[in-house]
């Protein structure tokens, strides 16, 4: 990390910014301990880190900045912000006024995420083929694989579209699995 923020640290002088202070964010489940190693890190690199904060605080930060033309001087804004990952899920829930952020909750959970959807999405799907075909491509390695691949894909299709079809040719004994997921069933 200490290579990482020198590099940055480069990149920036290239262009002219001249200040050594940072602020950084982490994720609100970072320990203590990967805190300090954060902190250290900045130092090998040459800045002084002025504050460590969470990334959430930093995300409610950012929208209050760039939404406070929107916000009213009185009347709280309450807005949700769900980071759903690959490994892990952060929900925080932050009220707005003109000048004022105040985080009303906050919850993460390191061990959940879009890996945890796509087995059960694969599951579902090796249940199917299954009844269909006679043999669970979940208990084959390399169709488990494919079947994995097939749905994490489907998964980010469907950010973007309401269906998305998983389609994996001789996925076991030469049998063929074709379905169409939308997001509702998701």
């Amino acid at each position: 990390m200490g290579f990482y923020l020198s590099r940055l640290r480069t990149f920036y002088e290239n262009a002219g910014v001249l200040s050594k202070d940072v602020v950084i964010s982490i994720p609100s489940y970072a320990s203590n301990v990967e805190r300090q190693a954060l902190l250290d890190a900045s130092e090998i690199a040459g800045f002084r880190c002025l504050r460590i904060i969470n990334e959430s605080t930093a995300i409610c930060l950012n929208y209050g900045f760039f939404r406070k033309a929107d916000l009213d001087e009185t009347q709280a804004r309450t807005v949700a912000f769900v980071d759903f990952g690959h490994s892990k899920t952060t929900v925080t829930i932050a009220s707005f006024v003109k000048a004022k952020c105040k985080i009303l909750c906050h919850h993460s959970d390191r061990n959940l995420g879009g890996r945890d959807f796509d087995f059960q999405v694969a599951e579902k799907l090796g249940e199917e083929f299954g009844k269909k075909y006679g043999t669970n491509p979940l208990k084959n390695d390399k169709a488990r694989i494919r079947l994995l691949e097939g749905a994490e894909k489907a998964r980010v299709l469907l950010s973007g579209v309401p269906d998305a079809v998983i389609n994996l040719e001789y996925l076991i004994e030469e049998n063929d699995l074709n379905r169409l997921v939308n997001r509702d069933e998701f």
